[in-house]
């Protein structure tokens, strides 16, 4: 950015913006003027090369200053079109200056320079109609005008169209952006709650753990001690979740659905069958596969592996339709696991995809608070695949999700 505020290359004039202006001032030079039949000479050469100059350095302005640039442009045009022998009417010039008006500046700045053009137009018509006999002035008039006002509004509307369009995408983006932070933030809610209860979880272990062994304390020290050691790891388990949800919040829009206690457990890997299940009753063939010898996964680590699966699922149903197969893959490894699905595009596609594609981004956040990351992009097979890779708190426990057909 410039001092101004602007873009650097809108603060000065380009290899391209040199280039369109030396074009436009060749083709106004050599085609609208009689300078290749009759070239000046001494002083009215220097006087011509003097006039080319003014409008050629005003085009090299059009993008910082397009409604100065446009005006030196017109007045030079209306000053040189009548008061010259070589017959010069600048053409392509004003049409490069009128373009950079109607992309750059408001709709009325480049109304008022279009009907400026037309003035311009008329002075040229008038121009050409006292060169042609009498006769024929009439005629000469009316076709000028005609094509200088065809020439100039063709200008005009590709300039406003272009403006448009740039104004478009523009908007686009913005909504873009707008729509996936949201989709962040509200992921960032999700995950603030489901950990809420994970925690929760741990600390009613801990309370029970404490109970128990305070009934036995003097009767069973075996049994206490084996106690503290279950309330030692839950406590080690709720730090860890704390530390995750404080990350999830600290960018969060304050919750407005209440405490987030839902009293239900949280799924994980566990609970995959059960969503295969779901959705081959969709009419999507699901195929899974677990390789290596499954670890211990922290609380949120799990729900965070389920909600992997669960998304791209969700999207094949969404977006390839029944008849897809889908191959969703566990590869266990020492201090990672990597969650992988992968779909053969080749469903019947719905009419209409429900889905505004933010849940992706939602997965990155997720993955990224607990210490994974994610991967989305095409299959060799055709469809799409998501890779997630996960971090592996230690050898094993729990129930690994079954190999599912």
């Amino acid at each position: 950015m410039d001092g101004g505020g602007r873009p650097r290359w809108l603060s000065r004039p380009t290899a391209v913006d040199v280039a369109l202006a030396a074009s436009a001032t060749a083709v106004d030079v050599f085609l609208f003027s009689a300078f290749s039949n009759r070239t000046p000479e001494g002083a009215g050469l220097w006087l011509f090369v003097a006039l080319v100059a003014i409008g050629f350095a005003a085009l090299l302005a059009r993008r910082r200053y397009p409604v100065l640039a446009f005006g030196v442009v017109w007045v030079w045009a209306v000053l040189v079109t009548p008061t010259n022998d070589l017959e010069f009417q600048p053409t392509a010039m004003p049409c490069v200056a009128l373009f950079a008006v109607a992309l750059h500046a408001q709709l009325k700045a480049s109304a008022g320079a279009l009907l400026a053009c037309a003035v311009l137009a008329v002075l040229t018509g008038l121009t050409e109609a006292a060169s042609r006999p009498p006769e024929a002035r009439l005629v000469a008039t009316y076709a000028t005008l005609l094509f200088y006002l065809l020439v100039y509004g063709c200008v005009w509307a590709g300039g406003r169209s272009a403006r448009l369009s740039r104004q478009h995408a523009e908007d686009l983006e913005f909504r873009r952006r707008v729509e996936a932070h949201e989709a962040v933030l509200g992921e960032r809610t999700r995950i603030a709650r489901e950990l809420h209860d994970i925690v929760a979880h741990s600390v009613t272990v801990m309370v029970l753990q404490a109970a128990g062994a305070r009934r036995v304390l003097d009767s069973d020290p075996v049994r206490v001690g084996h106690a503290l050691g279950h309330i030692e790891e839950a406590g080690e388990q709720a730090m860890g979740e704390l530390r995750r949800m404080l990350t999830a919040l600290r960018l969060s829009d304050d919750d407005e659905s209440g405490d987030g206690v839902t009293g239900r457990p949280q799924p994980g890997l566990a609970d995959v069958e059960h969503l295969v299940g779901t959705i081959a009753a969709a009419g999507v063939r699901v195929h899974t596969r677990v390789e290596g010898e499954p670890g211990r996964l922290a609380a949120s680590v799990d729900l965070a592996a389920y909600r992997v699966v669960q998304e791209a699922l969700t999207n094949v149903t969404k977006h390839v339709g029944p008849g897809a197969e889908v191959d969703v893959r566990l590869r266990w490894e020492p201090c990672e696991l990597t969650v992988e699905v992968a779909d053969d595009g080749r469903g019947r596609r719905p009419e209409r995809a429900l889905s505004t594609n933010h849940g992706l981004a939602g997965l990155v956040e997720r993955l990224a608070i607990v210490g994974g990351r994610l991967a989305a992009e095409p299959a060799p097979t055709g469809g799409f695949r998501v890779t997630a890779v996960l971090p592996v708190a230690g050898p094993v426990a729990s129930e690994p999700v079954r190999e599912h057909r």
